[in-house]
């Protein structure tokens, strides 16, 4: 049983709604308030708040409501639906019950669901038919703050200077690439059944269906896309906006074409952001004294890969029984390259804009 919060001492009692009070007495509710160690009920300012919530036990003060799940015991925890993290836990599917304070990006008005870019299906169904579009990540959301440490924690590059990143989108494409992509990763599992098992290097971490990855991808961008525009461009050489609009394409990725692909005809990503930057230097702009670069941050379909640590610039496709090819970091090779032969393996997801020290005596 465990103890009075201010006391440390006595059992607890019982809230006047049935379930177990934080306190054994009146007296040291009073005691905690008047000495400061905790807050007072924002409803009637008289009684201590619970853990994890502004109200004190009082029905009256919070209009308690009986878990979702149990149905027996009391709602104790500020806006949840369930009397415990226990309870919350066997709920089926409860993170898509749970509000955020982030808000939708598309009404911008509707907080969202925990994991949810949107705050219901009206706001989720008319991006879905309206895809490609783009939307501005919040700096203050969880997102926008995982999306900056992927890329900063992956700038390995000693001669590089860190950027500094302007702004993020996520990329919804059109309703038939993301069926394409989702039908690929599904026909991938169904083959390979890699969901759930250990990554072959035994890091810890475990595989998701089709051993699905999130890998950078720079290219060229001839338009102000995230810099002083949100709408995307038509200009068919603006190879940012075609992949938002398109997908990836193979035709475009002929080593006829760039002579620095070792690993032949394929889709390249990494994981490495300083390497991709490599790649994008005709995606810089300068706008307003700053120099500005963009590059993408994708889902892409693994699956099972067949590393390689010499370049190969014949391959048209995997080797037989793999889905992908993997340059590892080598005499040959300084950092990581995830190849892909198939244009449905990989799909746009986050649209990075970052800023680059200014270029010295550069006239805008």
């Amino acid at each position: 049983m465990p103890k009075c919060l201010y006391c440390s001492v006595c059992e607890p009692d019982l809230d006047p709604n049935g379930s177990l009070s934080e306190y054994c007495s009146d007296e040291c509710r009073i005691n905690a308030l008047n000495t400061g160690f905790t807050k007072p009920c924002i409803q009637c300012n008289e009684y201590p708040r619970l853990k994890s919530s502004q109200y004190c036990g009082w029905v009256r003060c919070r209009n308690s409501a009986k878990c979702i799940k149990c149905k027996k015991n009391f709602v104790t925890m500020l806006n949840s639906l369930w009397c415990s993290k226990q309870c919350r836990d066997i709920t089926q599917n409860w993170k898509s019950m749970v509000k955020t304070n982030e808000l939708c990006l598309k009404c911008t008005q509707e907080t969202t669901y925990f994991g949810k870019y949107f705050c219901g299906e009206d706001c989720e169904e008319w991006v879905n038919e309206n895809g490609p579009c783009i939307f501005k990540l919040s700096k203050q959301g969880n997102k926008f703050k995982d999306i900056s440490n992927q890329f900063m924690s992956s700038w390995k590059h000693e001669n590089k200077v860190m950027p500094e990143i302007h702004t993020i989108y996520k990329i919804f494409p059109e309703k038939q690439i993301i069926s394409r992509y989702n039908n690929y990763r599904d026909t991938i599992e169904s083959l390979r059944r890699l969901d759930g098992k250990p990554f072959p290097k035994g890091d810890g971490r475990v595989m998701t269906k089709g051993n699905e990855q999130r890998r950078f991808h720079g290219t060229r961008m001839k338009c102000l896309l995230g810099i002083q525009t949100d709408m995307l461009c038509s200009d068919v050489n603006c190879a940012v906006c075609r992949i938002i609009t398109e997908g990836y394409k193979l035709i475009y990725a002929k080593t006829s074409r760039f002579k620095y692909q070792k690993f032949g005809d394929g889709i390249y990503f990494s994981s490495t952001s300083s390497k991709s930057d490599d790649f994008n230097k005709k995606s810089m702009k300068y706008y307003n004294g700053v120099n500005y670069k963009v590059m993408f941050l994708n889902k892409v379909v693994v699956g099972r890969a067949f590393e390689l640590t010499q370049e190969k610039r014949t391959l048209t496709g995997p080797p037989i029984n793999y889905d992908s090819v993997v340059g590892e970091p080598s005499a040959l090779l300084y950092y990581d390259e995830l190849v892909v032969y198939d244009e449905s393996a990989c799909i746009p997801q986050y649209l990075v804009v970052y800023e680059l020290p200014k270029l010295p005596n550069r006239r805008q």
